[in-house]
């Protein structure tokens, strides 16, 4: 990676085939139906290969507290990960964080990432919530999108891009099926200049 090349914001979130990221009811369980198929390594191991090329994970106060007691407690290869990369927390709410290597954020949302971003290192990954990823997509800090599409549409609920002032266009940088009928795909917003 040159020097002179500004770390990254990823944003990883699963969505329905309508852009949806969670039910009405705030729920994700659409995610893991009982009846759903395996999707086997390939999609772990492309996780585990996006978390070892990274430096920090953002989190939403809603992603915070959902997957921060789930990873904590475990020792897999992806919990190791998880757990040993440092995590900047976003809350009005919290004061204080359980999960290892967590911190609350400093400064604005806007200007806190400015500043990851200008420091050394590997890229930086977003994990959702909606609401916390809106306000990333809001103020256009998002430089790369990848978006698992699974194949089920919820009709209503709390859509991946809800709120935007203006229409965005993105381009597509790859795809990627899964044998549960998932796809991966990698968008960067179109922002009229070379990437």
């Amino acid at each position: 990676m040159s020097a002179e090349r500004q770390r990254r914001l990823i944003l990883h979130m699963s969505v329905s085939l309508d852009g949806f990221v969670t039910g009405v009811d705030g729920k994700v369980d659409w995610l893991a139906p009982e009846d759903a198929v395996d999707h086997g390594d390939q999609r772990h191991r492309l996780n585990l290969e996006m978390l070892s090329q990274l430096d920090v994970i953002l989190l939403g106060r809603v992603a915070y507290e959902e997957m921060g007691p789930a990873w904590a407690s475990s020792d897999s290869p992806m919990a190791q990960l998880m757990n040993a990369l440092p995590k900047v927390v976003f809350s009005e709410s919290l004061t204080e964080l359980d999960w290892n290597n967590a911190r609350l954020n400093e400064l604005p949302l806007g200007e806190e990432i400015e500043q990851l971003k200008r420091e050394p290192g590997r890229d930086i990954v977003a994990f959702g919530g909606g609401h916390f990823a809106h306000s990333l997509i809001r103020e256009r800090l998002v430089d790369e999108y990848r978006l698992t599409v699974h194949p089920v549409a919820l009709g209503s609920g709390i859509s991946l891009m809800h709120g935007l002032l203006e229409p965005q266009r993105f381009e597509l940088v790859s795809s990627t099926a899964y044998t549960d009928g998932c796809v991966m795909q990698v968008l960067r917003p179109d922002r009229g200049e070379p990437q």
